[in-house]
């Protein structure tokens, strides 16, 4: 970018200044070789660093899209999840509110020992499951 600033500094003077009028006795042929053809060789050259530097620029800006395309699939995904949490919290706060309204009802005690027996019993009834049998196509 520096050295297409330069360039396009450089050709920004006056077109005169550029490309200054022949002398007396310089013929067309030697005005061409000495004077257009080394100025259009630069602007070749010019114009083929505008050229490459827009291809680059090209190809981040598409690479740049691609990527905020991502993140915004990304935020999304995020903002419905978040969704669902809250969602999910707010049901979690009715239960503990419930809770503690029946621990305030039937006492912290008794509803402590009803919890723990439930998971006594859901413990036990785990331990007596029967395990499944995989059976083998040969019978066995």
């Amino acid at each position: 970018m520096k050295n297409i600033e330069r360039l396009a500094a450089d050709f920004s003077a006056d077109p005169e200044e550029i490309l200054p009028e022949p002398g007396t006795l310089e013929t067309g042929r030697a005005y061409r070789e000495k004077k257009a053809k080394p100025l259009l060789a630069q602007i070749v050259k010019v114009l083929r660093s505008l050229y490459l530097a827009y291809v680059e620029l090209r190809g981040k800006f598409e690479r740049l899209q691609g990527d905020y395309g991502r993140v915004r699939e990304g935020n999304a995904c995020l903002s419905d999840r978040l969704m669902e949490m809250k969602l999910e919290n707010k049901k979690l706060r009715q239960i503990s509110a419930d809770y503690t309204r029946g621990k305030r009802v039937f006492g912290p005690e008794q509803v402590a020992a009803v919890v723990e027996a439930d998971r006594q019993r859901k413990q036990a009834e785990k331990g007596h499951k029967r395990p499944r049998r995989s059976f083998s196509r040969d019978g066995r």
